[in-house]
Formats: structure tokens, sequence, C-alpha cells
């Protein structure tokens, strides 16, 4: 397939799976979502939520030292930072955020680069918007590294779909040392080769990159994305490629795309207090799993309690509808 179709299929999928396809649709911001992939790294900013202000963010920038000195940020707790999708927005990871304050005092930093984002332009923003956000997420982590006694040990980055790979940049932005974690929901695929690892998520990125697909295949078959497994572990749940219940899904919140790209993002949330967890099978196929070749392989935990020791490629099975864990079958 040429490369033009390819592009085309890419940005009609997503466009049409967008919950912001309304407002593509509306005469009058035609003109802003054309316009605002010009927008620059300083339109990236990052919302600080901890137990003392869980609702109202506190708004961090690169450099803005007295609104950090100001904030409720705290050197001595874990900082988990997440990064939304293309035109998504923050509000992506509004249960993530709960589940985590719910689970332990942290710092927990939604990276809003709503902006860079957005737009129709979605080649422009996979060349130019991502590497700027992940430039300005990286310079941010090393902003709170020198400014606030942190350490690096203590972060770990999160991103969804096209933020995946604005993690990873990052990651490899940071020049005060190397990430611990950084965890990829489903990384888009459109606009990325598995063979360029410099525009892309990879395990060069972090210490321990761990990858959840939910929508990963072939472009014209609707799915949007990385089927290859791209880091140190990969999980597959369900196959990695559709997702139960997602058929007749209605959208709900937190939900920035199509129902089966979007539950990496739920199944990671759920992940973070479920008691039975998310239990993947080390193998080689989903058939293979299916069959049971693989009953007495590892078995490791998705998502947030997976260890950083884990390797490999892992499959599962979830229930349709919440809670989706199973445990270890």
């Amino acid at each position: 397939m040429a490369l033009v179709s390819q592009w085309f299929i890419a940005c009609a999928l997503l466009l049409w799976t967008s919950s912001v396809w309304s407002h593509f649709l509306d005469a009058n911001n035609s003109v802003e979502e054309t316009e605002t992939y010009l927008a620059n790294a300083s339109s990236v900013f990052f919302n600080l939520y901890t137990r003392q202000n869980p609702f109202e963010p506190q708004i961090l920038r690169v450099g803005d030292l007295e609104a950090l000195q100001q904030s409720n940020y705290m050197a001595s707790l874990p900082t988990k930072m997440v990064a939304h999708g293309y035109n998504g927005d923050p509000g992506t990871f509004n249960d993530t955020k709960d589940e985590f304050l719910q689970r332990e005092n942290c710092n927990f930093i939604t990276i809003d680069w709503v902006e860079l984002a957005s737009g129709i332009d979605y080649p422009s923003i996979v060349t130019r918007n991502v590497p700027l956000a992940a430039s300005e997420t990286g310079a941010f982590v090393d902003f709170l590294y020198e400014n606030t006694g942190a350490t690096l040990g203590s972060f770990h980055l999160i991103g969804f779909s096209l933020g995946a790979h604005v993690v990873g940049g990052a990651g490899a932005a940071v020049v005060s040392g190397n990430l611990p974690r950084i965890t990829g929901l489903d990384p888009a695929a459109p606009g990325f080769s598995i063979n360029d690892t410099e525009t892309r998520l990879d395990t060069s990125d972090a210490d321990f990159v761990d990858i959840i697909h939910t929508n990963s295949g072939p472009i014209y078959l609707g799915d949007v994305s990385m089927e290859e497994a791209i880091g140190h572990v990969d999980f597959y749940p369900n196959g990695g490629q559709k997702q139960p219940g997602c058929l007749l899904a209605e959208p709900r919140d937190g939900e920035t795309r199509g129902c089966d790209h979007s539950r990496a993002v739920l199944f990671f949330d759920e992940s973070i207090n479920s008691e039975i967890g998310f239990w993947g099978v080390q193998c080689n196929s989903f058939e293979e799993f299916q069959a049971g070749v693989c009953d007495g392989n590892a078995a490791a935990l998705m998502g947030e309690p997976t260890a950083i020791t884990t390797r490999g490629i892992y499959y599962l099975v979830t229930n349709d509808v919440e809670p989706y864990a199973m445990g270890l079958l």
C-alpha cells in the first residue's frame, strides 16, 4: 500500500474514533483544529495533584521555580507522570489519578500537551509535535530533579497511544540519568516504524519498559496501535487486538479513543488496587495460550504491579465488563 494511502487510512481511523470528532464537525472550531499543530513546546504544562489537592491541579511549567516551591510537590514521594494521546486531554487519566492517590501518598502529574496533540494534520503532530512535547517533558523531569532533591528512581512515566511515544521521547531526553520505568498503554502505530527507535518508545528510554497492547494490528482492520513487542515485557490481553465487550459498548468517561484502544487505560487503572490482579502467562502466541500449550509457563502481573525484572511476551484473558481482572487462572 502506498505511503499516502496508509497516512489517509490512519488519520481517518484515528479521527473517527476520537472523542473530539464532534468538535471537528463544528465549523467554528475548524480553523483552530487545523492550526493548533503550529503550537510550540511552551504550550506544554504539567498539572500536579496530591492528597492535599486531589481535585484541583496546581499548574507547573519548566523553569517556573516559584510555582514549584509554592506547590504541594514533595520530593520524598513517588512521582507518577501521565501523557494523553492524539486529540485527547488529561482527563483520560482522571481514574488513574484517583486510583494512585487512594493507594499511596504520591505526586501525580498529568502532562497537558493538548495544543500539540490536537488537529487534523496527524503527520505533522507525529513528526514535529510529539518530539516537542517529549523534549519539554524530559526537561521538566530534569527541572524537578535539579530543584527539589527528588531522585530519578522515584519517577514512573505512563503514556497512552501517541502519549506513549511522548513519554518514551521524554525518557531519552532526560539528561540527569536513566528513568527507572516507562509504561506504554497501547502505543500508537500510524507514523511509527518498528525499525526507527529514535522516534518511538523503545527499551532504551528507561531501565524498564512495559507495554499493554489492546488494539494492536493492521490499520486496514481498524487497529491503531503497535502490534510488535517493543518493551522489556509486552502484555497482550485477549490477544491484544480486540477486547471482549467492546463490539456494542457505549463510550464512557476516560475513553478518548475507541473501546478496544481505551481498554489499555482501564486495565491499567484497575491493576493499581486490584486484589486479584491481571496475571499473564508467557507464551509464543495467543493461539497457543488458548490451546493450553503454555500452561505451567512463567506468570506475571500486568499493569502497575508488573515487576521490573519481568521479561518476554505474556497473554491473558479478561472479563468483558468491570472488574476486568480474573486473577491467576
